[in-house]
């Protein structure tokens, strides 16, 4: 079972500099669109550099051929040597003379043949130094074709965007969840109709549409999510993948896994009354604390593992007091604002939407709505989007392609020979026939085959691979799986399933990372890192040098220990950065060296996000979250 975490109040606006979080500017439009504009033009100059550089070495090639020419034509007679070229001035009076010219390369020669010639050197025992050469040369590539086609993702494939469902206990995420599914035709009415009947007869009606994602037995008796569900819808822009994450704080983990997978998030917020108060309420901290609501929380935790947008449901309404409320929804809108806002979230990457997940009222404009009186009391204040256009008006997301491949398994499961793995393409692709490496473990494995997770239509399961296309949707972008070069793979950003062969089970785990199988495009795994840590406003006990904490990192969580406090700063004081506190008190930004029980697959956040976010959890509360800046040696 993948495991997943939390964290508290973060309103330390440091910690949210535009300096800290180099990843928002990928949201920007101007600046994300003028950044491809600036690459491809970096392309194109780079590329007529290389062609005016192979024009001028074929130029050199071409002269000293015929220098070498002219001096042959001198000779009275060449003969053919062992060593060299044998020049003869008599038939026997004059000794022979032998000349030795170095050999050339005929015009127009590579670079690559000359690196064969290398490695041919190594294996008849060349130098160490041409060793190193060898290696380098023999890193896998990426054929220029399929290079080409995703270059062209951008502007002729449909974006994919994962996203977290978040909120607090019974704010009805779940609910809204199965309404999106409803609406947008992935699940059917006649599989709505048999959960109210089932949940009917357990007494909790009420509960039909969160019986979407809450499959498990125990989730559904409770009226509590656990685990983090997975599903695929499909709007008029976007393919998601929506990652409907826990509420309550017992269930913090998990949510935090949920969280590290996302690129946006969808905030549930209750507009009942006491429902919005309790969710939001900041509590005086400590572990021992159950009044900090979950909506702060999830809002801080979500923040430090990189989601950058978000639309904020507030749901309810309908049952508001009054019905519909206007100035509820101000209320709540104002509140929620100022507090996404203090912990580093931009105004225009938010927006607002009022719904009732529960009767279907704002969610999309067309289809059948279970409360008219609703809807049209809503429409004489509330001319906005609905909740399915407030999420086609997000940014894309920003997918690394071309950077050395990254896959973290989140499930394992086996059967017969092989060995399936779910999980998120962190960075690159993954084709089928490659051949990658397991870390920590470092085994070695084939792929056999790739699916890619995609939404189906009514009548199928909304959990669903390599699922058919829409054949009624004739305007519908390409497909990733339309473009013949990037046929049985799965790219950055896709939620795919990975069946491997030549393994032993046991060795793969959730948490895994699967990489490529050579040594210099693999991450480091090491136990120490150095990281700039944010510390929890409300923290019932300061943080010493040796305090031992659980380290989460997407789908797996080990002990840790504060081996050292680098340094520690605070805004408001005076002071300026102190080095070698004794002390972390509540809302400092630190540099800190963690050491880990274990071997980890550990990367600076620069280099790939995914596996440089972290929390820091202790007693049941985060305690911090963070940014690694450096891996250190074990």
């Amino acid at each position: 079972m993948s495991r997943h975490r939390n964290v508290r109040n973060l309103a330390e606006d440091d910690y949210y500099d535009d300096d800290y979080y180099e990843d928002d500017e990928y949201y920007d439009e101007d600046e994300y669109y003028l950044e491809q504009q600036r690459e491809q033009e970096k392309r194109k100059k780079e590329e007529a550099a290389k062609k005016a550089k192979a024009n001028q070495l074929k130029q050199q090639q071409l002269k000293q051929q015929q220098q070498a020419q002219k001096k042959n034509q001198l000779k009275p007679a060449v003969g053919g040597g062992s060593g060299g070229i044998s020049v003869a001035s008599g038939a026997k009076s004059k000794k022979s003379v032998s000349i030795s010219v170095p050999t050339k390369p005929p015009p127009g020669l590579s670079v690559e043949p000359a690196k064969k010639k290398t490695a041919a050197s190594d294996a008849q025992g060349s130098s160490t130094g041409d060793a190193a050469t060898k290696s380098q040369a023999q890193a896998p590539q990426i054929p220029a074709e399929t290079l080409a086609a995703l270059r062209s993702l951008n502007d002729n494939v449909r974006s994919h965007l994962s996203m977290v469902i978040l909120g607090h206990v019974d704010a009805g995420k779940s609910t809204l969840t199965g309404r999106l599914l409803l609406t947008l035709g992935h699940v059917s009415q006649r599989q709505l109709q048999k959960h109210q009947k089932a949940s009917g007869a357990i007494g909790k009606s009420s509960f039909a549409l969160a019986w979407f994602t809450d499959e498990d037995e125990g989730e559904r008796e409770r009226g509590v999510t656990v685990d983090v569900a997975t599903k695929f819808v499909r709007t008029d822009k976007f393919d998601f993948t929506v990652l409907d994450a826990p509420g309550h704080r017992d269930f913090v983990p998990n949510m935090i896994s949920g969280a590290a997978s996302a690129d946006v998030g969808l905030l549930v917020v209750a507009a009942t009354t006491g429902e919005f108060e309790a969710g939001f309420a900041s509590g005086s901290g400590g572990a021992s604390d159950r009044t900090c609501g979950q909506t702060r929380e999830h809002v801080i935790l979500s923040r430090g593992l990189g989601v950058t947008q978000f639309v904020v449901a507030v749901n309810k309404l309908d049952a508001a007091d009054p019905v519909w409320s206007k100035e509820r929804f101000d209320h709540i809108k104002a509140m929620v604002l100022d507090f996404l806002k203090e912990n580093g979230f931009k105004e225009k990457r938010i927006t607002f939407v009022p719904v009732s997940g529960l009767t279907g009222v704002n969610v999309s404009r067309e289809g059948k709505v279970e409360d008219e009186a609703g809807l049209k009391a809503l429409r004489n204040w509330y001319q906005g989007p609905t909740l399915i256009e407030a999420l086609d008006g997000l940014m894309p997301a920003k997918r690394e392609f071309e950077k050395p491949l990254r896959v973290i398994a989140t499930d394992v499961s086996s059967e017969g020979k092989t060995v399936t793995v779910r999980g998120r393409v962190i960075q690159g692709f993954v084709r089928m026939g490659d051949s990658i490496v397991v870390l920590p473990v470092g085994d070695e494995a084939n792929i056999v085959r790739v699916e890619r997770g995609k939404a189906v239509k009514e009548g199928a399961s909304p959990y669903s691979f390599a699922a058919p296309k829409d054949e009624t949707n004739q305007t519908a972008e390409r497909e990733v799986g339309d473009v013949p070069e990037l046929q049985n793979c799965a790219l950055a950003g896709d939620i795919a399933e990975i069946v491997l062969s030549g393994i032993d089970p046991a060795r793969l785990s959730p948490g895994c990372v699967l990489s490529h199988t050579h040594h210099s495009l693999r991450p480091r795994v090491r136990r120490r890192f150095e990281a700039r840590a944010m510390v929890m406003e409300r923290l019932a006990v300061p943080i010493i040098r040796g305090s031992q904490v659980l380290f989460h990192m997407h789908s797996v969580d080990v002990p840790a220990v504060l081996s050292k406090l680098v340094s520690s700063e605070r805004r408001s004081d005076h002071h300026g950065k102190r080095q070698n506190p004794r002390v972390l008190t509540g809302g400092v930004t630190a540099t800190v060296e963690v050491t880990l029980s274990e071997r980890l697959v550990l990367e600076e956040s620069g280099e790939c996000k995914a596996l440089g976010r972290f929390v820091l959890r202790r007693g049941g509360d985060t305690v911090a979250v963070g940014l690694i800046d450096k891996v250190l040696g074990d």
